[in-house]
């Protein structure tokens, strides 16, 4: 049956940029609730809930227009009010396939129908990519020290001093940076930072290939607050850029980033290429 979802995902959401591992590891856990819709013996429509989240929710396109969406919500949003829960949030909960719901074919339209308003007010919710074949930045590299700051990639001596930058700048980010094995060299997540006087003030993760094959990601950018608005984030978004270019990645790609830092990716090259809805609803 998970694969049979996984299909019907990529069928009907197939400029979601996501592993196959990574929602398949998520479909198949043991907490969800899946509501799924058949016609002819075959998943037309399904449902996937975990706690008060709605994962996933779509329908096969030749069974769009027939009310088997909104017999699925309202299925979904029966039974996550029977689990005791009188808040529903649409994609990212526990853990998410989407941040949201994708707004570039009006998805969101449907949600807005039936109750759900965004609940970010007037931020938003974004994924960015960019091919790195027009990526060209030549100045610096990792290792070098620029403007006092010197950046470098994490060690097995530095977990404690990341984690403190981490913590300071953005709590939510620490459970990313608690993984030991992302401190050795030749993983395929890798930890950059920024260091100024034998101190940690900015950090980066940078991925290979998690998000399909040729594509590199960065993401969880730190900056300690008296460091900030000195341009240490852009940088190592630019030096790790530049990384993912120089081991052979064609796409860079970041995901679930927000409005008031999307200049600082834009100025490693980074575009928007997908907006989600931050739905949420009482029940």
């Amino acid at each position: 049956m998970i694969n049979e979802i996984y299909a019907l995902f990529r069928e009907t959401l197939p400029d979601i940029r996501r592993s196959e591992e990574k929602v398949l590891e998520i479909l198949a856990d043991k907490n969800n609730h899946i509501i799924a819709f058949t016609q002819n013996k075959q998943i037309a429509g399904v449902s996937v809930i975990n706690q008060n989240t709605i994962y996933l929710l779509c329908v096969a396109k030749h069974a769009q227009n027939k009310g088997i969406g909104t017999f699925l919500l309202e299925q979904s949003e029966m039974y996550i009010k029977s689990e005791g829960f009188n808040h529903i949030k649409l994609g990212a909960g526990k853990d998410y396939i989407m941040p949201g719901v994708p707004m570039n074919n009006d998805a969101h339209e449907f949600f807005k129908k039936h109750g759900y308003s965004h609940a970010w007010g007037d931020e938003g919710c974004f994924d960015m990519s960019q091919p790195l074949s027009q990526f060209a930045y030549r100045q610096h590299a990792i290792g070098d020290t620029i403007n006092g700051v010197t950046y470098r990639w994490a060690t097995r001596r530095d977990p404690g001093s990341v984690i403190l930058c981490v913590r300071s700048a953005e709590e939510k980010f620490v459970e990313y940076y608690l993984d030991k094995d992302m401190y050795e060299k030749g993983n395929d997540v890798t930890i950059l930072v920024a260091e100024k006087d034998g101190e940690i003030v900015g950090t980066l993760q940078v991925c290979l290939e998690l998000e399909g094959a040729g594509v590199g990601s960065v993401g969880c950018t730190t900056t300690m607050p008296k460091h900030q608005g000195k341009g240490i984030a852009s940088t190592l978004v630019i030096l790790g850029t530049k990384h993912l270019k120089n081991v052979g990645m064609h796409t860079a790609a970041l995901g679930y980033t927000y409005t008031a830092i999307v200049n600082m990716y834009r100025r490693a090259g980074y575009e928007i290429c997908m907006e989600y809805f931050m739905g949420e609803k009482n029940v």
